[in-house]
Formats: structure tokens, C-alpha cells, sequence
């Protein structure tokens, strides 16, 4: 790979036919995509786990009623399942099941 003149080092040169400020522009925006999803996820996995829980459902079930509320509602899925952590949060433990995952999740997106 010490080829000075040759296809290896015309690919090290740093304006190798590439807009080098509109690349470090895309890996910036790309960047701060990947950073939001990795602090995004574990919120929408924890809403997932407390479906799954309250219905005893699969985790592609659970994922399929937040995204089908998500898209009906025209909600990020990531407020939607923050929203619901917390109306599960100060919910009466008494009550459970799928029933009280539809009336949290349906109170969420109807008031709003």
C-alpha cells in the first residue's frame, strides 16, 4: 500500500473527487442521527417491555401496537412510548392487561 502514484494513494488524497466540507457536513448530521437513536432506543424498548408485560404479548407485538398508534396518531414513536413510561409510571398496579395499555396509550394521543 505504498503506492504513491497509483489508485491507493489517489484515494488517500483528501479532495479525491469529494467535497470534503459537504462530506464532513453529511458525517456531522449522520453523526448526531446515530446519537439521538442510541439515547431514542432504550426508551422505546422499556415501553415495549412494560407492553409485553401488561399483555403478555411477543416483542414484535408490542412494537406493532406502538407503531400502529404512532402512525394513526401521527406521533414520533419515541414521544409516544416516553409518554406512555410515564402514564405507566403513576398508573393503579390493580389494573393491567391489554385493556389498560390501550386506555393509557389512547389518553396520550387523544388529549394532545
Amino acid at each position: 500500500m505504498h503506492d504513491e502514484d497509483g489508485p491507493v494513494a489517489e484515494l488517500n488524497t483528501p479532495t479525491a473527487g469529494v467535497d470534503t466540507g459537504a462530506e464532513a457536513t453529511a458525517l456531522r448530521a449522520e453523526l448526531a442521527q446515530l446519537r439521538t437513536a442510541l439515547t431514542r432506543r432504550p426508551v422505546i424498548d422499556m415501553a415495549k417491555g412494560a407492553i409485553m408485560a401488561l399483555t403478555r404479548c411477543d416483542e414484535d407485538g408490542a412494537f406493532r401496537q406502538l407503531s400502529e398508534v404512532s402512525q394513526t396518531h401521527n406521533v414520533k414513536l419515541y414521544d409516544l412510548a416516553s409518554a406512555l413510561l410515564d402514564d405507566l409510571r403513576g398508573a393503579d398496579p390493580g389494573q393491567g392487561g391489554q385493556r389498560e395499555v390501550d386506555r393509557l396509550v389512547q389518553r396520550n394521543w387523544t388529549r394532545r
